[in-house]
């Protein structure tokens, strides 16, 4: 399949890591993946943004929905910002890429 017509999130390669894009929105009712937002997987957490907690309660989400350990997933930047990028180690592109579509579709949860 052609990667441009892929209709999920992008997962680019860093140094060390696969990288794919999340926008975060903070201190909701609960934890749940949103879908799309561009490129990214958008997600609420139900921490506020307050001394990490919303990027902690994002990578033990993710640990929990993608069955990853918690030493694989990491923010990689963003940590201030809605917008952010989470590294994955320990996993190949389409290994991700098919943990990520059944993510966003609701599968994983």
């Amino acid at each position: 399949m052609d990667a441009s017509a892929d209709p999920g999130p992008a997962v680019r390669r860093g140094h060390d890591a696969l990288l794919v894009g999340f926008r975060v929105s903070p201190s909701a009712a609960k934890t749940a993946v949103r879908g799309l937002y561009g490129e990214r997987i958008k997600v609420s957490v139900n921490a506020p943004p307050e001394d990490g907690r919303a990027n902690a309660e994002l990578v033990e989400a993710l640990v929990r929905w993608m069955g990853l350990e918690r030493a694989n997933i990491r923010i990689d930047s963003g940590h201030a910002s809605r917008d952010k990028v989470v590294a994955f180690t320990h996993i190949d592109e389409a290994g991700l890429r098919d943990k990520l579509a059944a993510l966003v579709r609701g599968d994983a949860r």
